[in-house]
């Protein structure tokens, strides 16, 4: 018996199930609002790469989500088909999502993947890069305008 690979493989899964729910923290936090949960999921020097903008910084990437999704009635992100590859204290993972976006009784779906790089830190795995890379669409994309007021 080698006590030393047994560890190493719990420390693993633990690992594994600490980063599923981290990715799992994100989606819930932009559909509940919950600006400072989407904020502890990011390092401080993390690294948001949207399709039409780079941001860089947890600050500077809570505040754009929140711009971003405050204006909508509604949100329901379903995060699936999470692939982790774990190295020492980083990892990387991938994972497909679904996002609804609903506004004024209209509707807009989003389909594509995130592309995460993480780091461990004392609080816990982080999120130190996500790429959202937007694969499909379907519904009226005008619900994603924010109204001129």
């Amino acid at each position: 018996m080698n006590t030393l690979s047994e560890s190493g493989s719990v420390r693993e899964l633990l690992d594994r199930a600490a980063i599923t729910d981290l990715i799992h923290a994100v989606a819930h936090a932009m559909d509940a609002r919950d600006w400072n949960l989407l904020a502890a999921c990011y390092a401080p020097d993390a690294v948001g790469n949207y399709t039409n903008a780079e941001i860089e910084g947890r600050e500077a990437i809570t505040a754009g989500t929140k711009a971003f999704l405050e204006p909508l009635d509604v949100t329901q992100h379903l995060v699936g088909n999470l692939q982790i590859t774990v190295e020492a204290d980083t990892a990387t993972t991938h994972a497909t999502f679904i996002g609804q976006h609903v506004r004024n009784g209209g509707q807009y779906i989003l389909g594509g993947n995130y592309d995460d790089s993480l780091r461990r830190t004392d609080e816990g795995w982080k999120i130190t890069r996500r790429q959202i890379r937007g694969i499909w669409d379907a519904g009226d994309s005008s619900v994603l305008t924010i109204p001129v007021t």
